[in-house]
């Protein structure tokens, strides 16, 4: 199987980057491109073996499900036949519905590859040079990658312990592990920043990126 997490070719910083714009362009986006997307981001994650996303969409799957019932009948529109008038689903609805449900899935899974492909030092690293040049305008810069690194380390935590406890059979077992993992270890750990290097396709993409914001920017007021 292909080893993406050492062969990946672009950095945190641009890997962020480009979360950040599919997110901010989320909207723009219509059925068929986040289907295309979500299946290309979910073949990336099932070939780097990562079990992450898969994790969250067993979790809320009850969500997704509860929003697009919730678009489906409350949704105006033209009304499928064969159902009662006052709880019939609209086709506009199904729509909406699914929109909404593939934009969560494509964010998740984008996310998701991102947390696989780049350990916790790599993520706090990233985030605090990039949000580095706010520290003139009195942002704490240190202070959010301390936070950041806490509740990643914690989450980390939470899954490990969520999978021992998943292992015992029967509620006593599962009880007696919650117990033993629910005290708080002190761990000691550092933060040391190191700088992503850049080559030249992270500046080839942030300049796509770049590119691909202005078009928008000029789309939209134009």
């Amino acid at each position: 199987m292909l080893d993406l997490k050492t062969s990946f070719f672009i950095n945190t910083i641009t890997q962020i980057s480009c979360f950040l714009v599919i997110a901010i362009l989320m909207n723009q986006f219509n059925l068929t491109h986040l289907l295309i997307l979500c299946t290309l981001l979910i073949v990336a994650l099932i070939a780097i073996n990562s079990q992450h996303f898969f994790c969250l969409l067993k979790r809320m799957k009850w969500f997704f499900l509860v929003m697009l019932l919730i678009f489906i009948f409350n949704t105006p529109g033209q009304h499928v036949e064969g159902w009662d008038y006052f709880l019939s689903p609209t086709y506009e609805g199904l729509a909406s519905g699914l929109l909404q449900v593939f934009r969560m899935l494509a964010l998740i899974a984008v996310l998701s590859l991102i947390m696989a492909l780049n350990t916790r030092q790599q993520l706090i690293s990233g985030f605090y040079f990039m949000l580095l040049p706010l520290q003139r305008f009195g942002l704490e810069i240190e202070r959010f990658a301390a936070r950041l690194c806490l509740t990643l380390y914690y989450v980390e935590s939470s899954q490990q312990n969520q999978n021992q406890i998943a292992k015992q059979k029967g509620l006593l077992n599962q009880l007696k592990v919650f117990g033993n993992n629910s005290i708080m270890q002190k761990d000691n750990f550092s933060i040391l920043f190191e700088m992503p290097v850049f080559k030249k396709i992270d500046i080839l993409v942030l300049s796509c990126l770049m590119m691909i914001c202005v078009y928008a920017l000029l789309k939209v007021y134009t």
